[in-house]
């Protein structure tokens, strides 16, 4: 038979409505998932600085990113430019102590009213 795979629960504190909520997602550890997610609750950086770290292919993490921050468990705290290309990149963390206290959400595209009321 085969052996369950262990797993990780990953917690992050979310403010929303100026109250801090827990968020809780279960990780597999043998997944690169849990890989990216444990190097950006230890060090922040950037995608290639994870990428050279646990050798997991650099757009296999930007889409574990993407998916972390729709689970709410990681943020971009800066952006600044890359130690190895000198590009400007964000730089992610998991910590939360890290995070900026407002969360910038994406704007929605105001329709405009046809005629005036």
């Amino acid at each position: 038979m085969k052996e369950k795979e262990k797993a990780v629960i990953v917690t992050a504190k979310m403010k929303k409505d100026g109250i801090f909520e827990e968020r809780m997602a279960k990780l597999p550890l043998c997944k690169d998932i849990s890989k990216v997610c444990a190097f950006f609750r230890y060090k922040t950086g950037t995608t290639l600085d994870a990428a050279i770290a646990t050798g997991i292919l650099r757009n296999s993490i930007t889409w574990y990113v993407a998916q972390l921050e729709d689970m709410g468990l990681i943020q971009a705290v800066r952006r600044l430019p890359d130690k190895h290309t000198g590009r400007l990149a964000k730089h992610y963390s998991t910590d939360p102590s890290t995070w900026h206290q407002a969360v910038v959400k994406r704007q929605q595209p105001i329709q405009l009213e046809l005629f005036d009321k």
